[in-house]
């Protein structure tokens, strides 16, 4: 999957974007991402691995993060597991209707375990929603309600200047564009030169920065994207190996099988086999 600034689409009835996953370590790969909106995700079984602006997180079983607009993060199961989720992708048009410096805001929830704990029971609540009750909508839009109100209420903080004790403000737009970059173009070579100049870094700061970000180098988040998206097309598309690589940025088949092997373990022809025998 294409990961860049994700557009986040509402349902006209409910006024955040509720997705309910099931994810395996084994097919989800999805590469670092960011959009505006606020994001929660809520662990409904297993464990979800979570970095977060170069830090990760580990989320148990019934416990949830939060990302504020603009993190650079990804949500994957622990590896050798599986985990189920709820995501809920907050609006700030929505949320603008009862705050309006809601652009100047940020959210901590640590700074009040009791409305955490309340935070939790109602993502426990959303998660138990039965979507088979041709009413559940309305009680889905009773808690997402609460939770716009828990968070404005009690966990606002306004937002600091680019001073980051992890890291400067200033470095996330580095990343921001670098990751917009690489996700226009995997498809063809982009040289270390290119992706650096893109970000006005050299090539040596830029890989050492990038790697504290994404906790792996340029060249290997590149070529885990084409994997995942060459995996993806022969899935979807059916597309032959030959075609799989070359359609996705990888300089030739061999490439693309040394790299299927080196993150699962299989030839890309075995492994789509695994896939579809679950």
């Amino acid at each position: 999957m294409n990961y860049k600034y994700e557009i986040i689409n509402y349902d006209q009835n409910t006024p955040a974007k509720v997705m309910y996953l099931n994810l395996s370590s084994e097919t989800h790969k999805t590469e670092l991402h960011w959009h505006r909106e606020p994001e929660l995700v809520y662990v409904i079984e297993g464990q979800a691995e979570c970095p977060r602006n170069g830090e990760t997180t580990i989320v148990n079983e019934g416990d949830f993060i939060l990302f504020n607009s603009e993190d650079v993060h990804l949500v994957r199961p622990v590896a050798g597991t599986r985990v189920r989720l709820v995501c809920i992708q907050l609006s700030f048009e929505y949320m603008r209707m009862f705050c309006k410096s809601i652009d100047s805001i940020i959210f901590d929830v640590s700074i009040s375990p009791e409305t955490k704990q309340e935070l939790i029971d109602v993502l426990d609540e959303i998660a138990d929603t039965n979507k088979n009750d041709e009413y559940s909508t309305l009680l889905q839009i009773a808690h997402v309600n609460k939770i716009y109100y828990l968070l404005l209420k009690h966990c606002t903080c306004f937002k600091r200047a680019s001073n980051n004790p992890i890291i400067p403000r200033r470095d996330f737009s580095y990343a921001k564009t670098a990751i917009a970059y690489i996700n226009e173009n995997y498809k063809r070579e982009i040289p270390l030169n290119e992706i650096s100049s893109v970000v006005n870094l050299s090539p040596s700061y830029f890989s050492k920065y990038f790697k504290s970000i994404t906790r792996v180098s340029f060249s290997e988040y590149l070529a885990n994207l084409r994997l995942e998206n060459a995996i993806n097309d022969m899935l979807d598309k059916n597309s032959t190996v030959s075609a799989a690589a070359l359609e996705n940025g990888f300089a030739n088949v061999k490439s693309f099988i040394t790299q299927c092997k080196k993150v699962y373990g299989r030839t890309p022809a075995q492994y789509k086999k695994k896939l579809l025998n679950r």
